[in-house]
């Protein structure tokens, strides 16, 4: 048995949710699928590639301020840090993930 050390830093948790994405500056949001997510980042499935580097904005597909949790539907904008495809057949799929962008107030 091989034991690691795990080199997250924030607790990942699994959420199954639709989610849209546009890239910075644009008004064309793609549908899109998410795994999980942290306090840090997020891993949704896409049906397009996503060049890593870019910046894209995400949010919860069906919006519901008055929902649990619901500064989550309000959207981040995040560096897409990878992405990788994960389908084998005609109809490709990625898995991409993302870094949120911290912002402060002053």
């Amino acid at each position: 048995m091989t034991h690691y050390e795990e080199k997250r830093e924030y607790e990942r948790y699994d959420l199954k949710a639709p989610v849209v994405y546009a890239y910075q500056d644009s008004d064309q949001f793609s549908k899109a699928r998410m795994y999980n997510y942290c306090d840090g980042g997020m891993c949704f499935e896409a049906n397009n590639a996503i060049e890593p580097g870019s910046d894209i904005y995400i949010m919860m597909e069906n919006f519901s301020p008055d929902a649990i949790d619901a500064e989550f539907y309000d959207g981040y904008r995040a560096e897409v840090r990878w992405c990788r495809k994960i389908s084998f057949d005609n109809s490709p799929e990625f898995i991409v993930g993302v870094k949120y962008y911290k912002t402060t107030i002053t």
